[in-house]
């Protein structure tokens, strides 16, 4: 069982704001449904994988789906005692069903996508566009990724460790 979550540099060695990238947007318009038929493809992902992650009292994983028939890379959040799909990340677009939502699920799906691809899931050159939850998984993502860096002694830029938050080591490291 997987339970601890990768470190990826490509989080941790990136503010916020470039790991989402330029002139992201938010709003609702950017909300998506899950259920809606067109996301239909990540219920029938094959995930026949090992989890890359697996939540500590063993009843969700994270599935990978990120080689080169399947795009865009995907992770996927199966319930395990029933074996759906109850959450997905693909492409940017992150959905968790409402019943499974506050339980810190969108940072392994978020995590462990990013570290499988060492870059973010989408083309953050441009930027995108999230719903107000979206945006706050990815900063809930990023805020935990750089936390964990630091605490396990790695170089994160003093740029990304905000002074003002003394979790993250209160500036530049000598």
């Amino acid at each position: 069982m997987t339970t601890a979550l990768p470190i990826p540099r490509a989080i941790w060695g990136r503010t916020f704001e470039e790991f989402l990238g330029p002139a992201s947007l938010v709003g609702s318009a950017f909300t998506i449904d899950g259920h809606d038929g067109g996301y239909d493809l990540y219920f029938e992902a094959p995930y026949d994988l090992a989890a890359a992650w697996t939540s500590s009292d063993g009843l969700y994983g994270v599935h990978l789906v990120a080689d080169e028939d399947w795009e865009p890379p995907t992770a996927v959040l199966i319930d395990n005692p029933t074996g759906t799909t109850v959450g997905f990340y693909a492409g940017g677009e992150l959905w968790i069903d409402e019943e499974h939502r506050g339980r810190g699920l969108s940072t392994p799906l978020i995590v462990c996508l990013v570290a499988r691809l060492g870059r973010a899931a989408y083309d953050n050159a441009t930027g995108l566009g999230f719903s107000a939850a979206g945006h706050a998984a990815h900063a809930a993502a990023h805020r935990s990724v750089v936390l964990r860096a630091v605490e396990a002694g790695l170089r994160v830029p003093a740029r990304v460790r905000p002074a003002a938050v003394p979790e993250f080591g209160g500036g530049p490291r000598p």
